[in-house]
């Protein structure tokens, strides 16, 4: 009987432990708790206020080269392939110059023998006036004799010791050497103005030859076509053993491009434009590296809209502060930031946080246990922030909706 009792109080306490641990009543009920609408402080902040456009990497002006030339004939080398890295005055071409260097014989011939000339007549003509001077003082000579002569026979004739007929020629001899005189005197004027002006004919000859071999020098040199910059060659346009007719326009045998010295044109929507200025600071990426930032300022805004779709945009030109080399290349697309706006220290909160009501900017505040609507005057704003001017403090909790028990 006592076993019987005891298996009994055994299957008893079994049972109950049983019942305990599934309904244990020690557990703590968690209690249901009701959570306000969500609320935020009034922070101090500094702010930038930036405007989105798009843009293209594009060479400066004057980093982009069609290089050409400038006479006609036929390219007879080519030494330079697209990709490949020129520097300024390098030979990328050369057209066929055996008629150019025949040309430039026969004008160093002409200013040669014109150069002769003029030697020849520099010696030639002083020795000639020299003559003539000789020529003129014997005339001279002459002359001052028969004067002498005719001066003494007409005294010896108003005193008859002499006949008229010795009288008349003694003048006669006097007025042959007053001719032969003058004519002396003009053949060595002649001989100095000859002198004078073949110096001066030879030597415009001489300027006009050595123009024409100046000429022909320069033609000679357009055979050998260099680059004007350092850079990349961006493309080829000719190809060794084509003619090129040089017209008004020079024919592009290839372009240069220098890499190093590129910009970024942001085409920015005529909403924003009145909101540009030149000096303020940007950054973009582009699809290659995005995860890479580059930096610049504004430097110029075209006056001449850009429309493209009926959508009017504006040309910004932005310089590239930060190191690009080898990463940036002309026609790259961009994403482009440009900050219009800086403001430090200012208040702020979350733009779901300021209500409109009755033309006023409102805000729920919380004031300990109470919560009052605030009327706020705002300023900037972004998508997700709003500077507050007036109306808030700072650290003061604004809830960011309202609640379902709250009474205006």
């Amino acid at each position: 009987m006592n076993k019987k009792l005891r298996w009994v109080m055994i299957t008893c306490v079994i049972v109950l432990m049983t019942v305990i641990w599934i309904w244990q009543p020690w557990r703590a009920v968690p209690k249901k708790t009701h959570s306000g609408p969500a609320a935020t402080r009034v922070s101090l902040e500094n702010v930038v206020h930036t405007i989105l456009a798009t843009g293209k990497v594009m060479p400066q002006v004057g980093a982009e080269v069609k290089v050409g030339t400038r006479i006609s004939g036929r390219l007879e080398k080519l030494y330079v392939n697209v990709g490949d890295t020129v520097k300024k005055g390098q030979i990328i071409a050369e057209i066929e110059k055996e008629e150019l260097e025949a040309t430039k014989s026969e004008k160093e011939a002409e200013v040669a023998l014109i150069v002769a000339r003029l030697e020849a007549l520099k010696r030639e003509g002083p020795q000639e006036i020299a003559q003539k001077e000789a020529e003129l003082a014997e005339r001279k000579a002459r002359l001052e004799f028969v004067r002498g002569k005719l001066s003494r026979d007409d005294q010896l004739l108003k005193k008859a010791l002499i006949s008229n007929e010795n009288w008349e020629e003694v003048s006669s001899d006097y007025k042959a050497a007053q001719a032969q005189y003058d004519v002396a005197q003009r053949k060595l004027q002649l001989a100095n103005t000859s002198f004078d002006e073949g110096l001066k004919q030879l030597a415009a000859e001489l300027r006009r030859a050595q123009a024409s071999h100046k000429n022909a020098l320069v033609k000679l040199s357009y055979a050998a076509i260099h680059a004007p910059l350092s850079g990349v060659v961006g493309s080829v346009s000719t190809r060794e053993g084509e003619t090129v007719a040089a017209g008004l326009s020079a024919p592009t045998f290839v372009t240069i491009v220098d890499l190093k010295r590129l910009q970024l044109d942001a085409y920015v929507d005529e909403v924003d434009i009145g909101k540009v200025e030149v000096g303020q600071k940007a950054f973009f990426s582009v699809d290659a590296f995005p995860n890479k930032e580059f930096h610049g300022r504004v430097t110029a805004i075209y006056p001449q809209a850009v429309i493209q779709n009926d959508v009017v945009t504006y040309d910004c030109i932005i310089s590239i502060d930060t190191h690009y080399d080898g990463l940036l290349r002309p026609q790259m697309t961009a994403t482009v930031s440009i900050m219009v706006a800086n403001r430090e220290n200012v208040l702020v909160l979350p733009v779901g946080a300021v209500k409109h009501r009755a033309g006023q900017n409102m805000v729920l505040r919380r004031n300990g246990d109470r919560i009052e609507e605030v009327s706020v005057t705002t300023g900037w704003q972004d998508d997700t922030r709003i500077e507050i001017l007036s109306g808030l403090s700072e650290g003061e909790i604004v809830l960011l909706s309202q609640p379902t028990d709250f009474k205006q």
